[in-house]
């Protein structure tokens, strides 16, 4: 099963564009100053905790499971819940290349897919247009995808070898690739990488390792500047009129490019990404997500 939106090496010439991507940004002083002052993710990576109430997120994804038949998860609906802040916010749905800020035109979801039982071997798959699908075709496409990876190796970078010079060959290829991709945004199938493989930005379920939060590392080849880790749902409460509620908490990790907002901008992005998570039914409609 083919994901719904991907791109296919049959309908595209040998040498075309990675990645949709409108005009440059215009940038605040402030921002240039960013762009200038760190030359790598690693060194811009800002890191935080959000956490929310959980009840309202899991009783939507459970009426929706009974309502369309399909095993909907926490992993898919936090994915369309940061689909719909991104077209809300679409700042920080930019790839930094040339030292500008591209917007992509589109907002692209990665999730990291297992490709064995035990979780040692991980791949992803990206998702597109995940802001304009429902939480079923997310669902439907996500278990398309990883079927692909698992019994094809379709979509993942992949490098064959072992020892310190399979590696050195990994590394030069992978910052060879990234450049083509992204920096010159030029892709052919003869490259043997897939297009655009990362997406606009990650969602990780980090909750099946026992861990409440982590801050997975933003990789340089990805471009990405977004990164939301799920971690488990835990007991807890809220202060309500000198009362104490008790309520289930979900704990996300967020990890973002310094070089690409700032914690003014990322807070107005994670305050409605709030919003959504705690009030699926008004939000979680891709024509709400201006709202």
């Amino acid at each position: 099963m083919e994901p719904r939106g991907t791109y296919s090496t049959r309908t595209v010439s040998w040498l075309c564009r990675n990645v949709a991507l409108l005009p440059p940004r215009e940038l605040s002083r402030w921002r240039n100053l960013s762009l200038a002052a760190w030359s790598s993710v690693s060194a811009a990576s800002v890191h935080s905790v959000l956490e929310l109430e959980a009840e309202p997120m899991l009783e939507y994804v459970r009426r929706e499971s009974e309502r369309t038949g399909r095993r909907i998860t926490m992993v898919h609906f936090v994915g369309k819940a940061l689909a719909l802040a991104l077209r809300r916010f679409p700042d920080l749905n930019c790839l930094i290349r040339l030292g500008r800020l591209y917007p992509r035109r589109d907002v692209d979801i990665f999730f990291p897919v297992a490709l064995d039982s035990r979780g040692e071997d991980l791949s992803g798959a990206v998702l597109r247009k995940v802001d304009e699908s429902s939480l079923a075709d997310v669902a439907d496409e996500l278990t398309g995808a990883a079927y692909a990876l698992r019994k094809h190796g379709e979509g993942a970078w992949t490098f064959k070898g072992q020892g310190p010079f399979a590696r050195i060959a990994s590394r030069l290829l992978m910052r060879a690739g990234g450049f083509v991709l992204y920096t010159l945004n030029l892709w052919s199938p003869i490259l043997g990488f897939p297009r655009d493989s990362f997406g606009s930005a990650a969602v990780t379920d980090i909750s099946k390792f026992g861990a409440k939060y982590a801050f997975p590392p933003l990789l340089p080849v990805a471009r990405l500047p977004l990164l939301v880790g799920l971690g488990g749902i835990v007991d807890g409460g809220v202060w309500e009129n000198e009362d104490w509620r008790r309520q289930k908490r979900l704990r996300l990790s967020i990890v973002f490019d310094h070089r690409v907002a700032d914690g003014v901008y990322m807070s107005r992005l994670c305050r409605h990404l709030t919003k959504i998570v705690e009030h699926p039914e008004t939000y979680m409609d891709p024509s709400a997500a201006e709202s």
